[in-house]
């Protein structure tokens, strides 16, 4: 596959990642008014926010099988029809029962954009710059994905309602999925399948030592990455309205630039990657996310805030980049969907309940208590770094013989 093809995968995959960023963060963002209409509390904006997470767990480990048994174009087909699909019904119900359940059907078919984007984009993109391919060029586009959602909110919402917000999404949906119609399956895909075709042997992903611990170090760098973005993010249009009193369009407004700020974020991380490893650009990250997440929470003035929570949010990108390839580089190519789908799924297991611990200890607790808690998870980040192996600038098939041989990293 030549560069120009690889880069028009990492593109689609990642304008189908901004696409389900939108479908994601539209919620959040347009939380205020959704609770007015659908006459819900915070707790149970919450509780609808962890029923999505469900489904984006299981989506996670559901396209991850799915990629490794019909090929990554397939699913990804399928994954942006379903997210596209049931986010512009959403929009067109008020009953807070059919909302909920189009939420979890949003998360299946949106999980399956990182589940089997980034491994795609790692199969496809040269190895001396792959962190920059899959973290830089996909996330980047997640994060401009929130942008997008921030923007529509604040052009359509005050002047069709939150509905009008959601029902737009199924245009991009439909065009995104016809262009994807001309990418190229992933060529190690094609010959990993035609050995096993051919009667070479497929290990089980529990059988491999070296793959086992792997999943470890999944577990826990998406276990911080998830908790992290979902506690965090979720909420952050209600908590700049109520620690600040700022007004809705305003919180939007500052949360749009957040995001922009954290697409620049994805790409420097994501550079430090390729230049000086995974793990140390990672730790670095993790470092600057346990600072800035606990000066912004303990912040009592909003410029103060905005200074830092934009570092914070900015970081979630930096750390989100590198671990989705780090993740898609630990498994072997015949396990690569499998693999990343079930870390990753593991990890975001604990952030079902993100959402609706937050909204819980918001009304407890009060609005900054549940922030500054989460700033502590991040530790959790180095430790999965520090225990799993360094993977700059390696090929695929030589990380491949490391999972099936080696017990301890390298």
């Amino acid at each position: 596959m030549t560069f120009r093809q690889a880069f028009f995968v990492a593109v689609t995959a990642g304008l189908g990642y901004g696409f389900d960023s939108y479908a994601v963060n539209i919620y959040g963002l347009v939380l205020p008014e959704i609770k007015d209409t659908l006459h819900i509390t915070e707790a149970q904006a919450g509780y609808i926010g962890s029923i999505f997470l469900l489904g984006y767990t299981i989506g996670t480990v559901g396209f991850g099988l799915a990629a490794d048994r019909w090929g990554r174009k397939t699913t990804l087909g399928a994954s942006i029809l379903l997210y596209g699909i049931t986010t512009a019904l959403a929009g067109l119900t008020t009953n807070v029962a059919a909302f909920t359940g189009l939420r979890f059907l949003t998360g299946v078919g949106g999980a399956g954009e990182l589940a089997v984007g980034a491994p795609y984009t790692a199969e496809v993109w040269p190895a001396k710059t792959r962190a920059i391919g899959v973290g830089g060029v996909i996330f980047s586009l997640f994060s401009l994905g929130y942008v997008l959602a921030a923007g529509v909110a604040l052009v359509l919402v005050p002047r069709f309602g939150w509905q009008a917000a959601f029902i737009v999404a199924i245009i991009p949906a439909v065009v995104l999925f016809l262009a994807r119609q001309g990418i190229k399956e992933s060529h190690r895909y094609t010959q990993t399948k035609a050995h096993v075709q051919g009667g070479a042997t497929r290990p089980k992903l529990w059988h491999v030592p070296g793959v086992r611990r792997r999943l470890v170090v999944g577990w826990l760098v998406y276990t911080a990455n998830a908790v992290g973005y979902w506690g965090m993010t979720l909420f952050l249009t209600t908590y700049i309205v109520k620690k600040f009193h700022a007004t809705s369009i305003d919180a939007i407004r500052y949360a749009l630039v957040f995001f922009l700020l954290q697409a620049v974020f994805v790409f420097i991380g994501t550079a430090l990657a390729d230049r000086i490893g995974r793990r140390p650009s990672a730790v670095l990250g993790a470092l600057i996310e346990i600072a800035s997440t606990a000066w912004g929470a303990t912040s009592d003035t909003l410029p103060e805030y905005l200074v830092f929570g934009a570092i914070s949010i900015a970081t979630l990108g930096w750390l989100w980049g590198v671990g989705d390839t780090y993740v898609a580089e630990l498994f072997p190519t015949v396990l690569r969907g499998t693999g990343f789908g079930i870390a990753v799924g593991g990890g975001r297991v604990v952030s079902i309940a993100a959402p609706a611990l937050v909204g819980s200890a918001i009304t407890h607790y009060g609005i900054q208590t549940p922030y500054l808690a989460l700033s502590g998870l991040w530790i959790l980040t180095i430790i999965g770094y520090l225990l799993g192996p360094e993977t700059k600038g390696k090929e695929l098939e030589n990380l491949a013989d490391e999972a099936l041989t080696e017990d301890l990293p390298s």
